[in-house]
């Protein structure tokens, strides 16, 4: 658990809560935090719920007023176990008054950098400054990710074009589903970010209204590159089946036809191969008629085909 500032001693740590309405300027980072250390950052015991929705991964991004707080998720996306694969992390965020209080449940590599730039600070910016810096860092790191994942994109489309594997279209799967989680994300965001352009603390600070207002037209940006990128893939993935399909129904046609082409002297060797009495077979020139038939059939037919593009 990180607190900046430095968390007080215990016995200063309750009186901190009790006055914590009346706390002057002031910006706390909580990682993974537990009941005491909320407590001792000024959130009050009943807000504790919120602190528990942002150890869920799956939370969604939303805003809400409450008692003269406002509570808001962001969803950041987080590199997976896979180069090409991305999850997504939610950051909660209470502001309170001149108060903003930032929750993880684990740290975030795109938000380290500038908490620890904002620790440094002997005085932070104002809260509502803080918040629109994040937001801006939020639409940022969709762009990077996107830029990753497009690369990704071409990147498997080239070795598809080569070995048409398995798991290169595992991995173009993978793809795929990264860039719809960005898309759902993405629109939930939005949505947050809208609402916090409207909030009466942000309305009235200017410079913190244009960077929000930036902020929120490249997340609309980011979400219409996402809704390509993911059309791209999906369709990428459709026509690299159908070309897998249309490969194997070829193959399978060739063969059935050499097949066939086959097929004939084949059935000649075994009519004059059974031991059974048949015309001409006293005859020395029989042997060269049956072969000279079969293979003038075979290559008819192999000249046939030819011609009709099958094989």
């Amino acid at each position: 658990m990180d607190v900046f500032p430095p968390a007080e001693t215990d016995s200063t740590a309750q009186a901190a809560a009790a006055r914590a309405p009346e706390r002057v300027k002031s910006w706390q980072h909580l990682t993974a935090p537990r009941p005491a250390d909320w407590v001792a950052a000024g959130q009050l015991a009943d807000d504790w719920d919120f602190a528990q929705d942002i150890l869920d991964p799956d939370e969604r991004s939303w805003l809400r007023r409450e008692q003269g707080r406002v509570f808001l998720t962001l969803q950041f996306p987080v590199s997976g176990p896979g180069e090409d694969v991305w999850t997504l992390r939610p950051l909660g965020v209470v502001l309170h008054q001149q108060n903003l209080t930032t929750v993880l449940a684990e740290e975030l590599p795109t938000l380290s950098p500038f908490f620890a730039q904002m620790e440094h600070l002997s005085s932070p910016p104002e809260s509502i400054e803080i918040l629109a810096a994040i937001l801006k860092i939020l639409a940022r790191s969709y762009e990077e990710a996107l830029q990753q994942l497009n690369q990704a994109i071409h990147d498997n489309e080239q070795q598809l074009d080569w070995t048409q594997s398995n798991g290169d279209f595992f991995t173009l799967l993978e793809i795929s589903k990264s860039l719809t989680r960005f898309e759902v994300a993405l629109v939930g965001n939005i949505a947050t970010a809208f609402k916090i352009s409207r909030l009466a603390e942000i309305r009235d600070d200017l410079p913190a209204t244009r960077q929000v207002d930036t902020a929120l037209l490249e997340l609309q940006v980011a979400h219409e590159r996402a809704r390509v990128y993911a059309g791209t893939s999906t369709s990428m993935m459709d026509a690299y089946a159908g070309m897998v399909q249309n490969n194997i129904n070829h193959g399978l046609k060739v063969v059935t036809v050499l097949a066939m082409v086959f097929y004939v002297p084949s059935m000649f060797a075994t009519l004059y191969g059974v031991n059974t009495t048949l015309p001409f077979q006293k005859t020395h020139w029989i042997f060269w008629v049956i072969l000279l038939l079969g293979l003038s059939i075979a290559g008819g037919l192999a000249a046939f085909f030819k011609r009709k593009g099958w094989i």
